[in-house]
This record gives C-alpha cells, sequence and structure tokens, in this order.
C-alpha cells in the first residue's frame, strides 16, 4: 500500500561509509534509483519543501539537478525575460520557473488552456495562475547535429494571448515544409516528451526563399489589422533575443525586480555566431535593431576571455564568463604586454553608456553578482558629457590593465589622442583656458567647457553664422546641406588630411560633382566652396573651430611627430555612419592588426551626427588607401580581399 522515497544524492550517501552505502547498493540492484527529476510530482515536492525550508537557492546552484538534467534545452525570450521581471509576487515567479522545468523535463499537459481558432497550433499556451505561457517546439543545429529545443516566445495575460498566437502563425508561415515538419514530431517516452534528434548530412532550411507569408486559402475574411502584422514579423519576433534557461539564468530571474538591471547573456543567432568567429576585419552593414552592437560587444567579451585563457591557463566552461572579473585577475608579470588591449568607440554618450553598462553586466552575470548595478536610463542620464570619463587619462600613454577593455565617445578618443601629442590642438588657445585652470577647475574641465563655448556645432552654425552669410550665395541652399559639405567633404574626406592643409581644393571639391552620387552639379559646389570661404573667415575672427579642425590638426601633428601612445590589438567602432573619413582615418594611429583588428558596424539609413554624409563605398576605399596601404608597406600582407562586408538585415545576414 505504501512505498518510501529517500529524496537525497545517492553518490554521496554510497560514498559515505555508513549504513547508507549498502543501502544504496541494495537499491541500485533492485534497480530503485532514480532521478528525482523524471518525476514532475518528485520534482515538485522538491521544490515545495525547499521552499517552506527557505533553501530554494540550493536549487539554483550550477551542478542542481533540477537545471542540469532537462532533457530539454529550453531558451527564452527577452520578451519573456521581461515580463517576468515585472511579476511582483515571488509565489508567481517560482511557479512560472518550475513551469518551465516540467516543460524542460518533457511534462506535457493534456488540458487545453486557452481555445485560439484558426491556429496550427505549432504555438503552444499553458496557463500559470492568471497567466498565459506561450512556447513552442524548435530545431537547433549543434557539432552537426539537429535537435529539438523549446523556445518560450511570453508570458501574456489573456487578453494578450491570441494576437501573439497569430503573429507567430506568421512567423511560422515564413518556414518551409521540411523545417516545420522536424519542429511537429514528437517522441515519448512514457508520458515524457523527449526531443528528437536528426544526424543528417544536409542542412534543414528554416526560411521559404522568398519569404512571403502563405496564404491560407480556406479563409475568406482576413482581418486587416493581422494581415499589417505579417510586414512587421521581420522586426519582431525574427530579432527577439533568446536567453538559455539555465541555473545562473533562474537565479537572475528571482532576484531581479527590473528587467532593465539585469544583463543576461542570451543565445546568438546562427547570423551572430558566424560573425563574432569571423577572424578578420569586417564592416557590419545592418538597419537598426538587427544586432551590430550585441555582435560587437560579444565579440569583445570573446576576446577577452581568450586573452585570460591564453595568458593566464583559465578553464572556463562554456559560457561561464566569471573569469573575466578584474578582482579575479592574478597579477600579471608584464602588464603592457600580457593582456589584449580593446577599445570600443562610438559617437553618441548615451549609447556609450549603455554600452559600457552592458558589458559590465555581462561580467557580473559571470561572476554572480547582481547588487549595485545601476541602471541603464541612470547611466543615459549621467554620462552626457566628457566630465563623465575623468577617471580615464586624457592619453594613451600606460594605460592601466583595469581602464581595458575601453568604452569611450569617439569626442573622449580624440581628447586622448590630443594628450598624447607632444602639441596640443588646445596649446593655441591656452590663454583663454588659463583663467578657468586659476578659477580651480580640472584641465578636462576647462577644455569641456571651453569646447561648449568656442566649438562651431550644426546649431551654432545655422543660428550665428547662417544668416551672416552672402545672401546670394545661400538663396537656394538650405543650412544642413552647406553644413554637410563642408564637415563631410570639404574638410571631412580623407584627402583633406593627407597633405595637411585641412582641405580640399576648390578644383578637387567642385570635381566630385562628376562622381555616380552627387547630386551637386559644378555651379552648386563652386557656390558652396565660397560659403566655406566665407565661414572659415568669419570662425577665425570668432577665435572658434569646427570637430574637423580639431582632426585634422591631430592628422597634422601624428604625421610630423608620430604616436607615442599604446597600440591597441582590436578596436570596435559602432554607429559608423556618424564619422566622416578624416575621423575615422585616425584610427589608423592606435591600432596596427588592420588584418584581424577592426570591426565597424553602421546603418547607412540613419545618423546622429548633423553634417555626416556617409556611403559604405568611401570607408571601403578609405580602408584599402589609408589602412592597407601602410600595412602593404610594413609587410604584413593584407589581400584587397581580407575585408569583409557582413550585411545584416531583418531576417539574415551574408559573409
Amino acid at each position: 500500500r505504501h512505498c518510501l522515497w529517500i529524496v537525497g544524492n545517492a553518490h554521496t550517501l554510497y560514498k559515505s561509509g555508513t549504513e547508507w552505502t549498502e543501502l544504496v547498493a541494495d537499491a541500485e540492484r533492485r534497480k530503485c534509483v532514480f532521478s528525482a527529476t523524471n518525476d514532475a510530482t518528485i520534482c515538485k515536492l522538491v521544490l515545495q519543501v525547499k521552499q517552506e525550508l527557505d533553501e530554494l537557492d540550493d536549487l539554483l546552484n550550477a551542478d542542481s539537478a533540477v537545471f542540469s538534467n532537462t532533457r530539454w534545452k529550453v531558451i527564452l525570450s527577452d520578451e519573456f525575460r521581461k515580463s517576468f521581471t515585472k511579476l511582483k509576487s515571488p509565489q508567481l515567479r517560482k511557479e512560472v520557473l518550475q513551469k518551465l522545468i516540467r516543460l524542460g523535463d518533457g511534462w506535457r499537459t493534456t488540458v487545453k488552456n486557452l481555445d485560439i481558432p484558426g491556429v496550427s497550433h505549432l504555438a503552444k499556451v499553458y496557463k500559470v495562475w492568471n497567466l498565459y505561457l506561450v512556447w513552442s517546439t524548435d530545431v537547433e543545429k549543434t557539432e552537426g547535429r539537429y535537435f529539438q529545443i523549446i523556445r518560450v516566445w511570453d508570458l501574456l495575460s489573456q487578453q494578450n494571448v491570441a494576437r501573439t498566437v497569430q503573429r507567430l502563425e506568421n512567423l511560422f508561415s515564413m518556414y518551409t515544409d521540411d523545417y516545420l515538419d522536424h519542429c511537429r514530431r514528437v517522441q515519448t517516452q512514457g508520458k515524457l516528451e523527449v526531443p528528437m534528434v536528426w544526424h543528417i548530412e544536409h542542412d534543414i532550411i528554416r526560411y521559404n526563399k522568398d519569404y512571403k507569408v502563405v496564404a491560407h486559402e480556406e479563409h475568406d475574411v482576413v482581418d486587416t489589422s493581422y494581415a499589417m502584422e505579417n510586414s512587421k514579423v521581420s522586426e519582431s519576433f525574427l530579432l527577439m533575443k533568446f536567453y538559455s534557461l539555465s541555473s545562473g539564468m533562474a537565479k537572475h530571474l528571482l532576484t531581479a525586480t527590473d528587467g532593465s538591471e539585469i544583463d543576461i547573456p542570451f543565445e546568438l543567432t546562427d547570423e551572430e555566431q558566424i560573425i563574432i568567429q569571423f577572424p578578420l576585419t569586417s564592416f557590419i552593414l545592418g538597419r537598426s535593431g538587427t544586432g551590430k552592437t550585441t555582435v560587437l560587444t560579444m565579440k569583445l567579451i570573446q576576446k577577452e576571455q581568450q586573452s585570460l585563457i591564453a595568458s593566464q591557463g583559465l578553464h572556463l566552461d562554456g559560457d561561464d564568463l566569471s573569469g573575466l572579473d578584474h578582482k579575479n585577475i592574478m597579477p600579471l608579470k608584464d602588464g603592457r604586454e600580457s593582456f589584449v588591449k580593446q577599445v570600443f568607440i562610438t559617437v553618441s554618450p548615451k549609447l556609450c553608456s549603455a554600452i559600457k553598462n552592458h558589458i559590465s553586466g555581462l561580467k557580473r552575470f559571470g561572476t554572480g553578482d547582481i547588487s549595485g548595478q545601476p541602471s541603464i536610463l541612470h547611466m543615459h542620464d549621467i554620462m552626457d558629457d566628457l566630465d563623465e570619463f575623468t577617471e580615464i587619462p586624457d592619453n594613451f600613454c600606460d594605460l592601466p590593465h583595469e581602464h581595458y577593455p575601453l568604452t569611450i565617445t569617439y569626442r573622449k578618443f580624440l581628447m586622448m589622442l590630443d594628450g598624447t601629442c607632444r602639441t596640443s590642438f588646445f596649446d593655441a588657445f591656452y590663454g583663454e583656458m588659463k583663467s578657468s585652470f586659476e578659477r580651480g577647475h580640472s584641465r578636462s574641465r576647462a577644455v569641456q567647457t571651453f569646447i561648449e563655448l568656442k566649438e562651431v556645432t550644426y546649431e551654432k552654425f545655422a543660428a550665428f553664422y547662417w544668416p551672416r552669410f552672402n545672401a546670394d550665395l545661400t538663396k537656394k541652399f538650405a543650412a544642413s546641406t552647406v553644413f554637410t559639405e563642408i564637415i563631410s567633404h570639404i574638410k571631412g574626406a580623407y584627402q583633406a588630411s593627407r597633405p595637411c592643409t585641412g582641405k580640399l581644393g576648390r578644383q578637387d571639391y567642385v570635381m566630385l560633382s562628376d562622381k555616380r552620387f552627387s547630386s551637386l552639379n559644378n555651379e552648386k559646389r563652386d557656390k558652396i566652396y565660397d560659403i566655406f570661404l566665407e565661414y572659415e573667415s568669419m570662425k577665425c575672427t570668432a577665435k572658434e573651430f569646427d570637430l574637423s579642425d580639431f582632426v585634422n590638426s591631430l592628422h597634422s601633428s601624428l604625421v610630423s611627430e608620430g604616436y607615442h601612445g599604446d597600440m591597441v590589438d582590436f578596436v570596435y567602432i559602432d554607429e559608423v555612419q556618424d564619422l566622416t573619413m578624416t575621423q575615422i582615418a585616425l584610427l589608423k594611429y592606435v591600432c596596427m592588426n588592420i588584418k584581424e583588428g577592426f570591426l565597424f558596424a553602421g546603418d547607412t539609413a540613419q545618423t546622429i551626427a548633423r553634417g555626416i554624409d556617409f556611403r559604405f563605398e568611401d570607408i571601403r576605399s578609405l580602408f584599402y588607401t589609408a589602412f592597407l596601404a601602410e600595412t602593404e608597406a610594413s609587410n604584413q600582407g593584407l589581400k584587397h580581399g581580407d575585408w569583409t562586408c557582413i550585411r545584416r538585415s531583418s531576417c539574415a545576414a551574408g559573409v
């Protein structure tokens, strides 16, 4: 009538040398030793007892059988993570987590939780209290074999379930029949479903070639709101980030109170994996939201991890990032040569803040530390100027290990280059800045204040310079057009920095009208050049400068004096479309690893900086003329074919 179940670690009990040794041996002989996670009732009981004893954290350890022995790989979407962290009830959180564990163990309900007509039921809906867990079976490829996984899409209230499931149906209609067939296959062991595994030589193609949503002919009436969703699938579910369910993930889910406060290493798509593993200098071209920044940050973290393994012999398992914590790093014999030097640069201070916080979050996740981490929104507010980089010296001379990986704005990069040169661009303005020093400001703060007062931005150009130009010259132009031509072409083209004149000659600029991309004829360019000359004269009289003056001055100093700072190993440039060619060319002085050391990411359809006219062909040409030519002169032997463009669209990437 009754059966005694003993729940414990059989291996530990057997090795105890007590009466437990014989008891466990007898149970094994009678084949009465089972894994608790294979029985849904026992698993639920263990969680319940642990909760009552306030020992639930024991189940979240890396060696916990609850997470290490699940039959299915479970990955969680970014949307699920956000929904989960908004839950106020600890009991509800644990109930949802328990449901995920049971799904991973192969339990499936026979109760129809929610009836949604007109769907293929590839998307499953399970009820958890008053919420609904939306998930589906998917297929993943690893080491030459395909296997089924569980993909959790979201945790929703009832009124939002039908719309999400319909959007998933739109996504599934983009899959090939072969792919869907592998997703739908079911294999059971007793009452449990187990993932199927295929060892096949050919690839299982996920998407139809034309990516068109297959129409359901039996439906005479089409909901127009759902039809509109078809065109938006690629901007939502296709770009969704997924996180692998592990003990570390569960611990963060149970502890976090706000989704923005944690940063969990998520599952990378196949395309992102290819890009991250690609070893050569590359340019990633893609629209906003296609994962460009994700690829850059994850590649940076990968290089950090590889450097630690190489220098200290660390043994990191899988996605373990604990070795990246600087507090755990052993002293290096040669602080200048024994670690990888990486620099991440972007124009926007807010984006720089978010990236810095993201990299920090990846390291914190690896160590299990989630306390005291500032939120991304707060970081955005406090990092809007150079004053927030005061802990980083204004030069590249013997930077300590703790400053790397260096995550800075492009403006901070300029200040560090300027501080490395023997002659500073601001030496000419020292008299005007001296009063700031005397009032007790630091040099960094004084320079920043001076820049704010004296720099000609687009806003100052349009408000104070434009109305004072010759009206006959400006009447057929917009101020933004002229400012862009001055900054991006007359003063920003790489040819402008090569003779150290800081500008293109009139004839060279006018001849740009012969280029295929030009929308300005010779006459218009001639007038714009006249406006440029007036602008330079007024600027000189006002003792002001623009960013191009600063950049071209650095080129001049570096050519005449040479670069005497630390050489970095890898440079990551996000939102590269916000930089002119002369600005990008400055990177060649700090990194000589031309073959592997540069990763550019940009979107030609979006620019943050005013006055920038970016074309991918220009940076490709710049790489060959400014970077590659000097490298070949140094016998590094990088071939033209080694430059790779990786296009990131909403659906795929090509290498």
